[in-house]
């Protein structure tokens, strides 16, 4: 199915001026890396998206706020808000796994190739759209329980307490341990001559 052509009248008229500033142009950036991640790929639909959250952002910045903050929390706001929307009853409004769970549901459903001119269109979605995004979204599976848990001694078997014992018994005998370390040395010296001669 071919996509939609993106409609280029619908960008928002904001001058270059207003915009003006480096904070904004990384805030910008920024927010253009944040929707390439969701898979956007047209450079008109991105470009009008971008200069959207831009503006909403600048418009409600307080004196001395950080644009580049601003822009995410306004773009994350936006996500979120059309991902409620489209998911309806499927989705908790304010389930905060919401963006991640719609995150995959989009990509799942293949909405950025199928339908991009959609993604945080204030217009309703198809039904196609809507219908996709719903069968992708991941149900949350039971919630997690809190338990305390105990330490309790570890038994190893028999093996490993002889082991132990055995540990200990050279602990207390050094000159045993050493002469069994002789021992040892030697005996390995005796199977390597052995074996090459």
């Amino acid at each position: 199915m071919k996509p939609d052509p993106v409609d280029v009248a619908a960008a928002p008229a904001c001058s270059p001026t207003d915009l003006a500033g480096s904070a904004w142009d990384e805030a910008f950036l920024r927010v253009e890396s944040y929707f390439r991640a969701h898979q956007i790929e047209s450079r008109i639909l991105l470009n009008r998206l971008v200069m959207e959250v831009i503006r909403d952002a600048r418009a409600g910045a307080p004196r001395g706020g950080d644009p580049v903050g601003l822009a995410m929390r306004e773009a994350e706001r936006r996500t979120n808000a059309w991902f409620a929307r489209v998911l309806g009853d499927a989705a908790d409004p304010d389930d905060e796994r919401l963006g991640t769970r719609g995150r995959i549901a989009l990509v799942l459903a293949d909405v950025p190739a199928r339908w991009p001119q959609h993604f945080l269109a204030d217009a309703p979605p198809p039904a196609e759209l809507v219908e996709a995004m719903r069968a992708a979204y991941i149900e949350a599976g039971p919630e997690i329980e809190i338990t305390s848990m105990f330490p309790r001694p570890m038994d190893f078997g028999p093996i490993a307490n002889v082991a132990d014992e055995a540990w200990k018994t050279f602990a207390r005998w050094p000159l045993l341990r050493a002469g069994l370390g002789w021992l040892l040395f030697v005996g390995l010296l005796a199977a390597v001559w052995f074996f090459t001669h």
